[in-house]
């Protein structure tokens, strides 16, 4: 066990290379053409959406924006809650998995894209509070953001009730379409 947790932590786990990882494969895309610079956005759900939210304060910035769903914003909060849950073999070593990760509570103040904050408010996995502690330091920021909670939504989005659904992918496409980097910018200010 103690092998693949050095694996794990050494290959970059909590935002450090595998978030570097991220990024050379968008900009593989825009060197490629195969993405506008100006139209990039990271989109995630669970790990994913961690992901999202360390993208939204890294510089130099690659994306016009992020959208971040059922995102853990405080690795630690997310060890105490599964404390009780984990059984068997290896409970040390994935509580420790989380230890060296850049907390993105504690990276607000530099969140330099607009964002969008999805969260169910039933979650199991991860609990709604990670939601409402990003949003309160958003908040306290004045960072630029919009905020779905999906009521009766739990974790997954593949689990989704189709009204769920909908609300989230309009929303996607809507924040997309307005509030997504400098083309959502400029057309807003010929408006």
């Amino acid at each position: 066990m103690k092998f693949y947790m050095d694996a794990f932590m050494e290959g970059g786990q909590g935002g450090f290379k595998m978030q570097d990882d991220k990024d050379d494969g968008a900009m593989y895309l825009v060197e490629q053409g195969l993405v506008d610079p100006d139209r990039i956005a990271m989109f995630g759900w669970s790990y994913g959406g961690y992901a999202a939210l360390v993208a939204a304060s890294r510089t130099p910035q690659i994306y016009q924006c992020v959208i971040a769903g059922a995102a853990v914003s405080d690795p630690n909060m997310q060890v105490n809650y599964y404390r009780f849950r984990l059984r068997g073999t290896g409970k040390d070593e994935q509580l420790r998995m989380w230890d060296d990760s850049i907390s993105p509570l504690k990276e607000v103040e530099k969140v330099n894209v607009p964002l969008l904050l999805v969260h169910g408010d039933v979650d199991q996995r991860v609990p709604p509070d990670h939601a409402r502690k990003y949003r309160k330091l958003l908040d306290e920021h004045n960072k630029n953001y919009k905020y779905l909670e999906l009521e009766g939504a739990d974790h997954f989005s593949s689990t989704l009730f189709f009204h769920h659904q909908i609300e989230l992918y309009e929303t996607m496409i809507d924040y997309l379409n307005n509030e997504c980097g400098q083309v959502s910018m400029q057309a807003k200010a010929t408006q």
